[in-house]
Parts: C-alpha cells; sequence; structure tokens
C-alpha cells in the first residue's frame, strides 16, 4: 500500500533545500517506512529513530598533538637522527644476529656446498654494514634500474659508480639473501606473521610511541603487492593494487602520520575488535574517527560514543540503521535529496549525489554545506550542497591513501620469492615517511619533500663507509674497498677510443686484508694463461700487465 505525502517547506535543522523523502509531491512511499512500530532487523523499533531536533554530542578533543618522548627532545637537524628514532641500533642488531643464525643454519643444513661458491665467503655481517646496506637499498628507490646487477655495471652508459664504491656487489646480493628476522628453529605456526613479528612490533610499538596524532584521525587499508603463494593474500579489484597483503592503518588526518597498523592474516575478529585495538590509546581523548563502510556500523558507532570517541562514515546496508534509510532508493530522493533519523546518539543520513550515499556520524549537524566542486564538462568548479558529514569525511578520510602513494612514489622493495623480506621493506618505508613527518614538526622550512629526506638519509648511511685508514708497516694509507671490476663476459667500448692518454695504469689500491692485492691480467686469462698483475687500467677497470698486454687490450679488437 502506498501513500501520497504532501511538500513541507521547513528552515529547520534536517532540511537540505531540497524536498526530504518525506515532503516530496507525488512521491511514493513503502508504508513500512513510515516510521510505525514495524521492527528493524538492525536497528531495533522504527519509533527508536527520529526526524527532528538531533544535537550531535561531540567530545572535546583533549590530548597534546605532535612528536612524544624522544622524538620531542630531540634537537637535531639531521634527517638520519629521526629515523634512527625508529630503525634504532637496537632493531639492526636484532636483524644482523637473526640473518648470522640462519646463515648458520644454513650451512649447517646443507654441508655439500661448493667449496669455491658464493656462499662460502660469508662472514657475519654487524650494525654498521646493516646500515650501508639499508642505505643502499633506499638509494634503490629513487635510483631506478631494471635488474639489480645493473647497479654495480660498468658500462660507461649505464654506470651507477656510488654503489660499488661504498658495497661490493657479490656483498649485498650475498646479505639479501641470508637477510632474516626470525629464528626459524622456534617457528610459531599458530602465527602467520611469525617471521616478522618482531621488527613488525618493534617499529609499529616506534609509531606510537614517537607521536601523538592531532584530532581528526582515519581508519583504511593499506595494501603490500604481492603475487606469489599465501595463505592470507587478498585479492580487490577496486584497489590499484589487486592482490597482496592488506593492513588497517590508522593514520594521523593532518599529517599522514601512520600511528598504528595490522596485517590482515585471514582471521576473523569483530568489526569493534579490530577498531578498538587500532585506536589503542587514543579512546578516551575526543579524536574524531573517519572510518570506511567496511567496517563500520551504527552498533560500533554506540561503542565509540562510550569511549568518548567521535566518528563518522559511510554506511553499507544492514549495519543497523533505520528501515526507512535501508529501504530508500535513488528515485525517492530525487537529485540531490536528503533523508536523515537519528536514535540520540547516532545520526544516519541518505543522500543522493551521483549515487545513493549513506552516512553516519555522532559529531556533525544534520544541515547542508556549500562547497566548490569540478563538473564534467565545466572550466570552472561549481558550487555544490553536501551533508556537512559528507563534507567532513571527504576532508580527512583520504589520508591513509596519500601515505601509500607518497611510499609508492620511491619504492625500494625488489623483487623476491621471500614475502617477509617484502613486507619488511614495506615497514621501513611507512618508517622513513614517519621520520619525515616527525622531521618536518621538529625542523619546520627543512626538507620540504620526502625525495630530499631520503636522499640526506642514504648519504648519511653510506657516507665514508668506502674509505678507511689502516698502517701498512709504518706507514698511515687510505685503505679502499676492492676496486670495481669490469664485466668479464665484455669489454668496456671505450677500451678503443684511441685515447691513451685516460687509459693509464695505476697500481691496484690495497685493502684491510691485502696490502699488496694482484689479479688476473684481462688479456693473459683469454690467451689460457693464469697470470696475475699488480697493475689495472683505471678507466676500464680490467688488470693489465704493462707493455705488450696493454698495448693490445687498448688497440686491437681481438687480443687474445
Amino acid at each position: 500500500m502506498y501513500i501520497m505525502t504532501i511538500v513541507n517547506i521547513s528552515t529547520e535543522p534536517g532540511w537540505s533545500g531540497f524536498p526530504s523523502l518525506t515532503a516530496r509531491t507525488n512521491s511514493k512511499v513503502p508504508e513500512s517506512a513510515r516510521g510505525g512500530a514495524s521492527s528493524s532487523r538492525h536497528g531495533g523499533t522504527e519509533c527508536a529513530w527520529h526526524q527532528d531536533n538531533w544535537q550531535p554530542q561531540k567530545f572535546p578533543f583533549a590530548a597534546s598533538p605532535g612528536p612524544q618522548n624522544a622524538a620531542a627532545e630531540l634537537e637535531s637537524d639531521l634527517p638520519v637522527d629521526f629515523l634512527e628514532l625508529i630503525l634504532t641500533d637496537e632493531l639492526l642488531q636484532h636483524i644482523a644476529d637473526q640473518t648470522n643464525l640462519y646463515a648458520d643454519q644454513f650451512f649447517q643444513a646443507h654441508p655439500d656446498t661448493l667449496p669455491l661458491g658464493r656462499k662460502n665467503v660469508w662472514k657475519p655481517v654487524s650494525v654498521p654494514e646493516l646500515k650501508t646496506f639499508f642505505g643502499l637499498t633506499f638509494l634503490t628507490g629513487y635510483i631506478k634500474k631494471p635488474k639489480l646487477e645493473l647497479y654495480w655495471s660498468v658500462d660507461e652508459v649505464e654506470a651507477t659508480p656510488y654503489f660499488s664504491q661504498t658495497m661490493p656487489r657479490n656483498r649485498f646480493q650475498l646479505i639479501w639473501r641470508f637477510l632474516h628476522y626470525n629464528n626459524n628453529a622456534s617457528h610459531d605456526t599458530t602465527d602467520k606473521m611469525y617471521k616478522v613479528r618482531p621488527v613488525l612490533d618493534y617499529i609499529v610499538g616506534k609509531f606510537k610511541e614517537l607521536y601523538q596524532p592531532y584530532e581528526n584521525i582515519c581508519i583504511d587499508e593499506g595494501m603490500m603487492q604481492w603475487h606469489g603463494c599465501l595463505s592470507f593474500k587478498v585479492y580487490n579489484p577496486q584497489n590499484p593494487i589487486k592482490y597482496g597483503i592488506k593492513s588497517y592503518i590508522l593514520c594521523d588526518s593532518s599529517t599522514g602520520y601512520c600511528f598504528n597498523m595490522q596485517p590482515y592474516v585471514g582471521q576473523s575478529s569483530s568489526l569493534p575488535h579490530t577498531v578498538f585495538s587500532l585506536l589503542d590509546r587514543l579512546s578516551g581523548n575526543g579524536y574524531t574517527l573517519y572510518i570506511d563502510n567496511y567496517c563500520n556500523s551504527v552498533a560500533l558507532c554506540e561503542q565509540l560514543v562510550k569511549a568518548k570517541t567521535n566518528v563518522c562514515g559511510p554506511l553499507t546496508e544492514n549495519r543497523g540503521e533505520p528501515q526507512i534509510i535501508r529501504e530508500v532508493t535513488k528515485a525517492d530522493l530525487g537529485v540531490e535529496g536528503k533523508l536523515a533519523r537519528h536514535n540520540g546518539t547516532v545520526l544516519v543520513v541518505a543522500w543522493q549525489d551521483k549515487r545513493l550515499v549513506k552516512m553516519v556520524t555522532t559529531c556533525h549537524h544534520d544541515a547542508m554545506q556549500r562547497v566548490e566542486v569540478w563538473q564534467k564538462g565545466r572550466k570552472e568548479k561549481t558550487g555544490q550542497l553536501k551533508p556537512k558529514c559528507v563534507v567532513a569525511y571527504d576532508e580527512c578520510m583520504n589520508r591513509v591513501d596519500k601515505l601509500n602513494q607518497d611510499i609508492a612514489y620511491y619504492p625500494f622493495i625488489w623483487r623476491s620469492l621471500n614475502w617477509p623480506k617484502k613486507f619488511v621493506a614495506y615497514l621501513f618505508q611507512v618508517a622513513m615517511f614517519n621520520a619525515f613527518v616527525l622531521y618536518k614538526a621538529r625542523n619546520p622550512g627543512k626538507c620540504k619533500t620526502l625525495l630530499e629526506f631520503m636522499k640526506k638519509v642514504v648519504r648519511s648511511w653510506t657516507a665514508k663507509r668506502h674509505v678507511a685508514v689502516e698502517e701498512v708497516g709504518d706507514v698511515e694509507v687510505e685503505m679502499d674497498q676492492p676496486a670495481k671490476r669490469a664485466p668479464y663476459n665484455h669489454d668496456p667500448i671505450s677500451r678503443l677510443d684511441g685515447q691513451m692518454a685516460k687509459h693509464q695504469l695505476e697500481y691496484l689500491m690495497p685493502t684491510s686484508k691485502n696490502s699488496r692485492p694482484a689479479r688476473k691480467c684481462r688479456v693473459c686469462v683469454r690467451r689460457g694463461l693464469r697470470r696475475e698483475s699488480k697493475m689495472w687500467c683505471k678507466s676500464c677497470c680490467v688488470p693489465l700487465h704493462p707493455g705488450e698486454c696493454y698495448m693490445a687490450y687498448h688497440t686491437k679488437q681481438k687480443y687474445y
């Protein structure tokens, strides 16, 4: 049965400037939606919901936002000092210990490894060496190459000599091979994040310790790309990253700082438990939480109100809304029409934009606000009326997406069949961004971009690693890392350029292990002779004997 309703133009709160559902001429409304004694499956009786006299109960903000504890006490303008508040020596020492332990376990399990294999030159990694390793890893985030080996190429077209000056390629690859974060011998099969649990808990703990968010916060999903086999891998066709490891992230809406994160491992937990675990110590301080529709509900809003937390967000069907909101359609509302109901604690709004939008809020008035928006086919913004809760949600909800966007600009996650390595690299990316937020709060006007911040961190963690001073005999000399090498399977194009002045032979630089190093002469090796030379062409990076070998290499196409 349908009834006719009459227009009742009102200026009371709740009128949007357009006829509401109960105030439209010739609109057909189901009799069950008139708010009688009919029962709502999730929202109780319809008589518990009202149209007028909504007064939002907004809790005052009672926290002191900004850097906290060590971050508030740190007086420094060096970006690396702020990153090391999160990636501390304690954490890096744990990673070094687990990496060395895993290498020992590997060699014990594979005693038949070839005696001349690369793995047999393994030596324990230290914290300073790990900093160098991760510094070069950060550097790959904004210097792009398709393969890791190309960063150590000596080809004059594609060379990046800083990598070979800082750490040998074989050593870098060996550390990456044995990089580990937890002991396999005591594997907890009930914890799917066991492989990264110590690092995850430590870093997230530092996130919460060093910063207090501002009044507006939001919870959304973050995704780390992963296409391999994994029991808790998720698929989201609406996400730019469709396959990967999903994490629930709580961010500061003002700065984008990641305060807390919780990976989704396929285990079902109640919506309130997920939200309150992410809020952690923020409950009771008058925060305004903006949350997406995947875990929003009227019941959750009521629980958050009891915890003195304001909440706002979209609502999916059958999440406790009144029946009139649940059954409303586009035709009922018309263009930019609005319908609102409240139960004294929670306000539920249905509003017609390009599609039907349903919102729930505990802290916004039932009123419309004019905003400037872009519309298709127009060269200038035009005014549009939107509910205040929708405007606030649009302004404060996108910080998790912005965080994902910022760290995606400079990714230092390399292809790997080992998901823990990729996930910890993802954690380090978030840690880099959070350190950038802390740095800007303590040093306004400096390092205006994340890229500039990363560059200074890379310089701090890799500078002066490739030169040391040692005593050889009674003389102090500079001890370089092993000199860079030309690839064995091809020669530099410049060897036949005829500019003999730049192809000068020099003695190989001494190292900490060998004061008089020697290498196999390229020409002699190609001729089947095993002869070593203490000299090399510094331009070609090729060991050569002076005289006939040197001349043949730089003048003949086929020198062997």
